[in-house]
């Protein structure tokens, strides 16, 4: 079962103190240019106490990227807790929302394939971490190279 909306209310505990809600599939609206894909569900326990419904949960799956370094695809696990709670006042929440802010925190601002990535020579495109280049050591050659054969040719 997928869910837009997920309604905790008050009235859910007329007869019990507690909810419990597992392994349920997340349809998750992303910004298509951050989160490639998603393939997530939930799981969470809703306990009422006197005048306030406390819960409790994780969001589990995989999320796919594209590394801010060398724009290369790739999968990450996740699982992220979560919590909020509602009182009578307020009769009801949307967990689902809850959840939705919840993984939009945790989304990384630049998503790495891994933390030693190399990422993308400036100079030919090349992808350094599956191929060396020595464009960079080319251009400071050829820099450090031009500046002495000025130096060279001033007269002392």
């Amino acid at each position: 079962m997928i869910m837009e909306k997920l309604l905790v209310s008050f009235n859910d505990f007329k007869k019990v103190n507690k909810l419990v809600v597992r392994n349920e599939k997340f349809l998750f609206d992303y910004d298509k240019e951050i989160v490639k894909s998603a393939d997530l569900s939930f799981s969470f326990e809703a306990n009422k106490y006197d005048d306030v419904v406390g819960i409790v949960g994780k969001v589990v799956g995989t999320m796919s990227f594209e590394c801010s370094r060398c724009l290369k695809l790739f999968e990450q696990k996740i699982e992220i807790p979560f919590e909020c709670s509602f009182t009578k006042e307020e009769f009801e929440i949307d967990v689902a929302e809850e959840i939705r802010e919840t993984i939009i925190i945790n989304i990384p601002m630049q998503p790495l394939c891994n933390k030693d990535c190399k990422g993308l020579c400036t100079v030919c495109g090349n992808n350094k971490n599956e191929k060396d280049c020595f464009c960079e050591q080319k251009i400071k050659d050829e820099f450090i190279a031009e500046k002495w054969s000025k130096i060279k040719k001033i007269k002392i």
